[in-house]
């Protein structure tokens, strides 16, 4: 795709010079030539992987200064104008350029939510301010070891955390016939005797019984997975119910059961596959909204960039980004996220960027790269198997490319007018 560069809006400085000032889809006519390379973009990118739909795509440039914010930034209006609901997210977190487009705090933004927003304290509250989903998510996020407590006048529950994985959970007024051991002697998968035996030592030693049975060799982990994973969702479900309980986080620097121990229950996959409840983070969802900003465009919102970061690849590699940009793709209703990345040569950035996208566009300015850099941009994506979509040939001159120019706008005046 070649889009053009036309010196008489909004020109560029020497690229020795500063950042200059984006060329932007909104200020040509919609049936423009500059409009219309980027509308077909646009309808490019929408076919060009029938099989998979493209919510995030990645726009980056091979080298430095090669346009590669205004290609995100026009393709991103160009979407908008189309009527759908987009987000620009700024990445390149060293080098912002969006601050010279749209009014914002420059202390907000997509470095400063990852570090604050998801540092929201949770040691004590109300379920009125933090839903049990936001609270699990913050826990994991903040890789914290202890346990919560949620509970009201009638009941509570517990949660135990190592390392923000849940590892164990607690309801402290379980029904004794819904007890792990009555559920295994009415199962006959484990006897009276040997219920009795292993609750004392359970007692003893200060372990839960499943674990107990498990060292003791009476039942195996696959007896275990299904009664314990009921328990959970029941434990789990009964908490979600207590809209005005209220909770509290006690910190520790260990919990009762080390990692290894409790690998054959699985409890993370039971907690990640089969509680859709838990990604309802309202509190969570609101606060990332408050970052973003709407723009001059109808549909086309904004992350900027925020403060630079000391480390801004190891923000971006981070697990706190990756869980913002899973709940920006499932969480919210956009259409598409569009990311403005680094350049590949430049910085670990973009390859790093490239596992949340669906796409990957790379952007080459016209006349002043050398392609063994193309390559090496290319090779660099394809050893991660970044989905790379194709490339932008930016800021060609339309006086150098006087034929398939003159065709264009032939085509372009003979379609306006309305002539057969």
């Amino acid at each position: 795709m070649k889009i053009p560069f036309f010196s008489n809006k909004r020109s560029y400085d020497s690229i020795r010079g500063n950042r200059p000032p984006v060329p932007r889809h909104a200020d040509f006519s919609l049936i423009s030539h500059f409009a219309e390379a980027f509308n077909t973009l646009r309808t490019n990118i929408r076919f060009a992987r029938l099989d998979t739909p493209i919510k995030i795509l990645l726009v980056t440039g091979a080298a430095p200064y090669e346009g590669k914010t205004t290609v995100a930034l026009n393709l991103a209006e160009s979407f908008a104008y189309a009527g759908q609901k987009v987000l620009l997210i700024e990445c390149d977190l060293r080098l912002a350029a969006l601050k010279n487009l749209f009014p914002f705090d420059p202390k907000k933004g997509l470095s400063s939510l990852i570090s604050e927003t998801f540092d929201t304290p949770v040691e004590k509250g109300s379920l009125s301010r933090l839903s049990i989903g936001d609270l699990m998510t913050l826990i994991d996020l903040q890789e914290k070891t202890g346990t919560l407590t949620i509970a009201d006048n009638s009941d509570a529950y517990q949660f135990s955390f190592h390392g923000g994985k849940l590892v164990s959970s607690v309801w402290r007024n379980r029904p004794k016939n819904k007890r792990l051991a009555s559920v295994l002697i009415s199962s006959g998968r484990i006897t009276s005797k040997q219920a009795t035996e292993a609750l004392n030592r359970s007692v003893e030693i200060g372990q839960r019984l499943g674990f107990i049975l498990l060292n003791m060799g009476i039942v195996a982990p696959d007896h275990l997975r299904g009664p314990i994973r009921l328990q959970i969702m029941d434990t789990l479900g009964r908490a979600f119910n207590l809209s005005e309980a209220k909770y509290s986080f006690e910190k520790s620097s260990h919990v009762m059961y080390e990692r290894d121990i409790i690998d054959p229950i699985r409890f993370g996959d039971i907690l990640t596959n089969e509680l859709p409840g838990l990604h309802i983070r309202p509190f969570l969802c609101e606060q990332i909204a408050s970052w973003t900003i709407n723009t001059d465009v109808k549909g086309l919102h904004v992350l900027p960039g925020g403060p630079t970061p000391p480390n801004p690849s190891e923000v971006l590699g981070s697990r706190r980004m990756s869980a913002l940009m899973s709940m920006l793709k499932d969480s919210f209703d956009y259409e598409i996220l569009i990311i403005d990345s680094p350049p590949v040569t430049s910085v670990s950035d973009a390859l790093i960027l490239s596992a949340f996208a669906d796409g990957v566009i790379i952007t080459v300015c016209a006349g002043t790269i050398n392609r063994a850099i193309i390559h090496k941009a290319v090779d660099q994506l394809r050893q991660i198997n970044a989905p790379i979509l194709g490339f932008v040939l930016n800021r060609m001159n339309p006086k150098e490319e006087k034929h398939y120019y003159s065709y264009y706008y032939k085509y372009r005046d003979y379609y306006h007018q309305g002539k057969e």
